[in-house]
């Protein structure tokens, strides 16, 4: 008895080199929580309820919490929520269903399907000040290196009316960001998804094949059980846009102009200002909607299909 006791002992005992390895490994993630985490959000949190008075930091409790709502008609915080929750569509009703049908065509095994893949990761490789540059360029019509505004043509020939450049327009520029989101936004969930659609068996398909299973029968009721994992998360990410999309309007809209400015925008710009207590109230109210909003869908869509072992 004393044997075995021991050998399990032995069993489960790391050598310092594993020791050292394991500490290695996990320092930098640490690391990383701690700081930008723990730290950031904690630091947040005890900002928002703080402002400088006669130089000094005092405590003011809610009062950055009540300037938000006094200031809400003033400053259009109520458009800037409702542009905000513009892309929630537009994430999700057409970037997603787009690209999970484009990545399981490619699954399929396409000619040049990982070509095919590699392209449509270039876009999140290059630069965003780059990609971004070159949209605005197609808008631009002032006829110098790629300005041909070969956009603004295309737009007025399909809509039918005037050449106009949306991206300086009111009410016309959150339509080209979108269409610069849809076109160059597929890369990063292109990737992972298709790369779970790799991970399932053939013999799965296969058999569903034998069995008289058109295409879409297999993708709703084989390949997108088998991959809800990584679905789910790519959706609680879509809806987390409204909160957390800026780089768009920063880099293409000159920092939200046009009535461009999204939630996550506004934090920032209110950070850059002298007063970044009231930015921080601002930033606590909204993860107070959209931390619950990411748990509550979270749990609701690990509901919908039982998890597949791969």
């Amino acid at each position: 008895m004393e044997d075995m006791i021991t050998a399990k002992k032995s069993k489960y005992r790391l050598s310092p080199s594993k020791i050292v390895f394991i500490i290695v490994m996990l320092v930098v993630p640490l690391a990383n929580f701690a700081i930008f985490t723990v730290y950031a959000n904690l630091g947040g949190l005890v900002l928002s309820f703080k402002q400088i008075r006669d130089g000094k930091e005092v405590f003011v409790f809610f009062e950055n919490f009540q300037r938000f709502f006094r200031l809400f008609g003033s400053q259009n915080y109520g458009r800037i929520i409702g542009t905000s929750f513009a892309w929630l569509p537009v994430v999700l009703c057409v970037m997603f269903p787009i690209t999970v049908f484009m990545c399981f065509f490619l699954y399929k095994k396409v000619p040049l399907s990982r070509l095919i893949i590699v392209i449509l990761f270039i876009p999140n490789i290059i630069p965003a000040a780059v990609m971004s540059e070159f949209y605005r360029r197609l808008w631009d019509t002032g006829g110098g290196a790629f300005q041909s505004g070969i956009m603004v043509k295309l737009f007025a020939f399909i809509t039918g009316g005037r050449e106009i450049n949306w991206l300086i327009t009111e009410g016309y520029a959150n339509w080209a960001l979108f269409v610069y989101t849809i076109w160059f936004g597929f890369g990063l969930y292109s990737l992972f998804i298709w790369g779970a659609m790799s991970r399932i068996p053939e013999e799965v398909p296969e058999s569903a094949q034998l069995d008289g299973a058109g295409l879409m029968t297999e993708l709703f009721n084989i390949t997108i059980p088998f991959i809800w994992p990584t679905l789910s998360i790519a959706i609680v990410m879509y809806v987390l846009t409204p909160f957390t999309l800026y780089m768009q309007p920063l880099m293409l809209a000159e920092n939200g102009r046009y009535g461009t400015t999204t939630i996550a925008l506004l934090i920032i710009n209110e950070i850059k200002r002298p007063d970044p207590y009231y930015a921080a109230a601002i930033k606590i109210l909204v993860s107070c909607i959209s931390f619950p909003l990411a748990l509550l869908l979270q749990k609701g869509l690990s509901k919908l299909f039982t998890g597949v072992e791969i």
